[in-house]
């Protein structure tokens, strides 16, 4: 799938998610290519602004706590994608829709990249801008995961479509929630 149609798996149900599908990535593979790369974003931008903005507003905090956060929300992050991958499969299968691991992998591999991409606005240092970006990240990855259910778990109707998709984006902010705190606790200690 190329950069640029990227775009299609907000708007489409079908066009996009087809393109991602037909690359018939292994479970490891999306993992590695997809998981890993924009999961170092986060930490990488918590370690910045831990040193930069962190140092500023926080100044009792060391920056090895900062460091060691980046390190504890990767770990975590990484967990927590297989473990939304069977999130998903089991919504999905409560629903009544027959799906597998890897579909569901696949969507939730997908899924946090708008959240993953969010964290870049910890550069500016404006909590605005910040706010901005994470709201426009979450109600990204929700469009995803309603236009994935559709596509990747082959939901036809669009009221069960949008009943994973809540019950999935439920499970997912409490899980980024979670993970906001682990990224918070040198400020928090």
């Amino acid at each position: 799938m190329s950069i640029l149609h990227i775009h299609k798996l907000f708007v489409s149900s079908h066009e996009g998610w087809e393109e991602f599908a037909r690359m018939q990535a292994s479970s490891l593979k999306l993992f590695v290519f997809l998981v890993v790369p924009f999961s170092l974003i986060p930490p990488l931008m918590l370690e910045y602004a831990g040193h930069h903005i962190g140092a500023i507003m926080f100044p009792d905090t060391s920056g090895q706590a900062w460091s060691m956060a980046a390190l504890f929300f990767l770990i975590a992050e990484l967990i927590t994608v297989p473990l939304m991958a069977w999130a998903i499969k089991s919504v999905a299968n409560s629903k009544g829709i027959a799906s597998d691991y890897h579909d569901a992998f696949m969507l939730a591999a997908a899924a946090p990249v708008p959240l993953w991409l969010s964290s870049l606005a910890l550069f500016s240092g404006q909590i605005a801008l910040i706010v901005a970006m994470v709201v426009l990240g979450v109600a990204g990855s929700v469009a995803l995961i309603f236009r994935g259910a559709e596509s990747i778990l082959k939901v036809e109707e669009n009221l069960v479509a949008f009943d994973i998709a809540y019950i999935v984006t439920a499970l997912g902010l409490i899980a980024w929630a979670l993970l906001v705190m682990l990224g918070l606790v040198p400020a928090l200690a």
